[in-house]
């Protein structure tokens, strides 16, 4: 058997496995990241290459298609309208089952509900009940699926880790508790568990016979499996970067397991990537990007914008002018993220303060340009004599964070615009 963690940055060419054997994609976490973010090549993730590799596991026979809780940050409309977004891809690419996380119940049971009534998707939690005990979403999901030509039913549960505090009005029981009737269900048994890998080893202990475990909360890229008795845990990783993918014979022996990066190379699905543009112009239509909270700026202070600098400062004019951190907002126009509040901040200047940058207009603030750094200038272009803050690390901490930025250096970085 081989069981491997290797992130396979082009294609979908996975571990070998058997004709026949049941393939299970899985995935968690995904913070509601539906496109490639980042400023380091190659960007990975993004729901439209995710149904490309999909498009291509189903090409034989019918994948499981599982994701392990957490779609969104759960913080505010944007995540809303990610959260719908993600119920229709999941819908279009047919998935089986989501296993609720913590973040989704920040969601709220009757927004969660209406989620589970847009998609096929079954959402799943076995120990979650509302605080007078009332089951709100079913323990598991049953499927027939035939795996080296025998017909087999493979049952797919999903529990979370108790030490997650619940939201008001939700209860978290015990999970091993809950997963006693479930443990002999079916031929095969897969488990969704939203929690930490050392609370999934101390539960498959307490509750063995589920085939494959699939855990939260591990680092944001796939980590190597383990087995334990006869249960393989593995992990994907966060962010829908990458998915995992388990090979399972007739018996219900994990085969292999092995991750797919998704990045460029794997191509994009047009129907999911037409999704992913409804939400954008969603975003866009309900004007969230002007509606984001913005702090007032210390008194007296305003943005001058970068072509007020130019006059005095000429040469980092243009070392800027020849930097990637002049065509900025270029590339979120490119990607139909213009008027995207998640991402216009790290693009455009004073996003989060009042007077900066507002959607379409002050293009004088447009890109990162001068006050990203040394911050709001109007009253240094008027009195020479009043200097602006240095730039320095500081300064891009905020949007060069490893997530999306992972090679940053500052010594590195700034030597590309020393001025």
């Amino acid at each position: 058997m081989l069981l491997t963690a290797a992130g396979l940055a082009a294609g979908v060419a996975l571990v070998p496995g058997r004709s026949g054997d049941l393939i299970v994609v899985f995935s968690g976490e995904m913070k509601g990241y539906l496109s490639p973010c980042g400023c380091t090549k190659p960007m990975l993730g993004g729901i439209a290459r995710r149904g490309a590799v999909i498009e291509r596991l189903a090409r034989g026979e019918r994948p499981i298609l599982l994701e392990n809780g957490d779609l969104t940050a759960a913080d505010g409309r944007q995540d809303e309208l990610k959260a719908e977004t993600i119920a229709d891809a999941f819908g279009a690419m047919g998935y089986d089952a989501v296993g609720l996380g913590e973040k989704d119940l920040e969601l709220g049971e009757e927004f969660l509900q209406a989620i589970q009534a847009r998609t096929s998707a079954r959402l799943i939690c076995a120990n979650l009940t509302d605080t007078a005990g009332r089951r709100l979403f079913a323990r598991s999901v049953t499927l027939q699926r035939r795996i080296g030509g025998v017909r087999r039913t493979v049952v797919v549960s999903a529990v979370m880790a108790r030490r997650q505090l619940a939201p008001e009005g939700f209860r978290i029981s015990d999970p091993a508790e809950a997963l006693k009737p479930l443990a002999r269900a079916g031929d095969v048994r897969i488990l969704l568990f939203h929690g930490r890998r050392q609370d999934a080893e101390a539960l498959v202990r307490k509750v063995p016979g589920f085939s494959l475990m699939v855990y939260a909360h591990g680092p944001d890229t796939p980590a190597p499996p383990v087995r334990i008795g006869s249960t393989t845990l593995a992990c994907s990783g966060t962010s829908g970067k990458y998915l995992g993918v388990a090979r399972l014979s007739a018996s219900g022996t994990v085969r292999s397991v092995s991750s797919v990066a998704l990045g460029e190379s794997v191509g994009t699905n047009s129907r999911i990537e037409a999704i992913r543009r409804a939400y954008l112009a969603r975003v866009a239509s309900e004007n969230l990007l002007d509606m984001a909270p913005r702090s007032p700026l210390p008194a007296g202070a305003a943005y001058a914008g970068t072509e007020a600098c130019k006059a005095c400062h000429s040469d980092a004019h243009r070392v800027w002018s020849g930097s990637s951190h002049a065509r900025a907002m270029g590339t979120l126009r490119a990607a139909g993220q213009d008027r995207d509040p998640e991402c216009v901040p790290c693009h455009a200047v004073g996003v989060a303060h009042e007077g900066g940058y507002l959607d379409g207009k002050l293009p004088s603030l447009a890109h990162v340009g001068c006050e990203s750094c040394h911050g709001p200038s109007a009253r240094h272009v008027e009195d020479q004599g009043i200097r602006p803050p240095r730039g320095g690390p500081a300064s891009c901490s905020p949007c060069h964070v490893p997530a999306h930025s992972p090679k940053f250096r500052y010594e590195t970085y700034w030597s590309k615009v020393r001025h």
